[in-house]
């Protein structure tokens, strides 16, 4: 339950959040990061329920997913890790902030001109990696268990997409549409958290009726 309302929790946060950003700022063109800058409007607003947002995600995975996957055998075996490491930005964002956004004026080199701020993208960047590479990773622990074997296929589809999201952010003529590329990844993946989450509580209320 904690990581489902976890992933409930991050999307309505980031979807809130647009709401007091001002006219300068767009849900398409800037990024999610952006609301949590020093320069944003009531940014403790976004930033403190990202925070417990990812750290119930983060506990659901270790405490919860990893136990419900043990008896998948060595496949995958890093796949809960890798999870629970791609989760750390939205705890960390809180300390390491950025210092203006782009709806200020304000370019990438001022954005990240700080040592918090380049802390921040740097954990930014590999939890990026990190997220993309698990889903392909989960994949082959699923197929291992026959009750989770529905979620192997669409975990590699999930992957694809970020992969692809990914060459959509780094790609110069996708780069006005930055903003709407990332919450699309962000929105994929709680929806396949929601699955996932929901999915083990329905295994846990079985187990414990039978």
């Amino acid at each position: 339950m904690a990581g489902l309302v976890a992933e409930i929790v991050a999307v309505c946060t980031w979807l809130g959040a647009g709401a007091w950003q001002g006219p300068g700022y767009s849900l398409v063109h800037d990024d999610i990061s952006d609301m949590g800058a020093l320069t944003a409007p009531h940014a403790w607003a976004f930033l403190i329920p990202q925070a417990l947002a990812g750290a119930g995600t983060i506990a659901f995975v270790l405490f919860g997913l990893r136990p419900a996957l043990a008896h998948a055998g060595r496949a995958g075996r890093s796949g809960p890790w890798l999870a629970a490491l791609s989760g750390i930005q939205d705890v960390t964002d809180a300390a390491f902030r950025l210092d203006c956004r782009a709806a200020d004026g304000c370019g990438q080199a001022q954005a990240a001109g700080s040592w918090h701020a380049q802390a921040h993208n740097a954990i930014g960047f590999a939890c990026v990696l990190l997220l993309i590479v698990t889903p392909f990773v989960l994949a082959r622990r699923f197929r291992r268990l026959p009750e989770w074997r529905r979620f192997a296929l669409p975990s590699v589809l999930l992957g694809v997409v970020f992969v692809a999201g990914l060459l959509a952010v780094l790609a110069p003529q996708t780069a006005s549409y930055q903003g709407l590329v990332q919450r699309a990844i962000a929105l994929g993946g709680a929806v396949w958290g929601i699955a996932v989450a929901a999915h083990l509580v329905r295994l846990g209320r079985a187990e414990a009726d039978g």
